[in-house]
C-alpha cells in the first residue's frame, strides 16, 4: 500500500496549518520583531514539534497497549472533528481579541489547543496506526514538521500579514475548511462503522 502523503498533508494543513498559526499569533504582542514574541514563537513551534513526534510514536504504542482498534480511533476522531468543526462554524469568532502579553504567556497556552488542537493530535496517530512501519512514521513526522516550520515562519510575521490582508481571508478560509471538516468528520464516522 502506498502511503497517502497528500491526504495526510491536506488534513494536517486544515487542522494545524498556517491559518491557525497566523490567527493565534496575530494577537501575541504588538510587534513581530519584539524579542519576547520571537522567543515565544520559537518555543511554541518546538513544543508543537515535540508533541507531534510524541503523537506519532507514543500514541500508537499507547493504543496498542490499551487494545484500541483502528476503527474506534477513526470513529472517535470523526466525533471530535465534527464537534470542533460545528463549533467553529456556529459560534462567531471574537471581533477584536485582546492582545496577549508574550512575557506572561507560556508556550503551552498557545500550542494546546491553538496550534495543535485535539483533532490534529489524532491525525498522525491514525496514519501511524494504519501504516505501522518506520518509513511511514518518518514520512508522517516529515510532513508534520514541514507544516510546523511553515507555521513558525508565518508566526514571525503574523501581525504584518494581518495588517496587509485583514481578517477576512482567514475568516473565509476558516469557514471553507470548517465545512470540509464536517464532511470529513462524517466520512471518518462512516468509515469506522464500515470497518467494525
Amino acid at each position: 500500500m502506498e502511503f497517502p502523503a497528500g491526504m495526510l498533508f491536506g488534513l494536517l494543513f486544515m487542522t494545524m496549518g498556517p491559518i491557525r498559526a497566523v490567527a493565534v499569533f496575530a494577537t501575541v504582542g504588538t510587534d513581530d520583531n519584539a524579542p519576547g514574541v520571537r522567543r515565544l514563537a520559537a518555543r511554541a513551534a518546538l513544543l508543537t514539534a515535540l508533541a507531534f513526534v510524541l503523537a506519532v510514536y507514543g500514541g500508537t504504542g499507547t493504543l496498542a497497549s490499551w487494545d484500541v482498534s483502528l476503527p474506534v480511533l477513526i470513529g472517535s476522531a470523526g466525533v471530535v472533528l465534527l464537534a470542533l468543526s460545528l463549533q467553529s462554524l456556529l459560534v462567531p469568532a471574537a471581533q477584536s481579541p485582546a492582545l496577549l502579553d508574550p512575557q506572561k504567556l507560556r508556550p503551552t497556552t498557545l500550542v494546546f489547543p491553538g496550534l495543535f488542537p485535539p483533532i490534529a493530535v489524532t491525525i498522525p496517530i491514525i496514519f501511524a496506526a494504519a501504516v505501522p512501519d518506520t518509513r511511514a512514521q518518518l514520512e508522517i513526522i516529515a510532513i508534520g514538521l514541514g507544516i510546523i516550520l511553515l507555521n513558525w515562519l508565518l508566526m514571525l510575521r503574523a501581525k504584518w500579514l494581518m495588517r496587509k490582508m485583514g481578517p477576512s481571508p482567514l475568516e473565509i478560509m476558516g469557514a471553507v475548511f470548517g465545512v470540509l471538516q464536517v464532511a470529513l468528520a462524517m466520512q471518518f464516522i462512516v468509515n469506522a462503522v464500515k470497518m467494525l
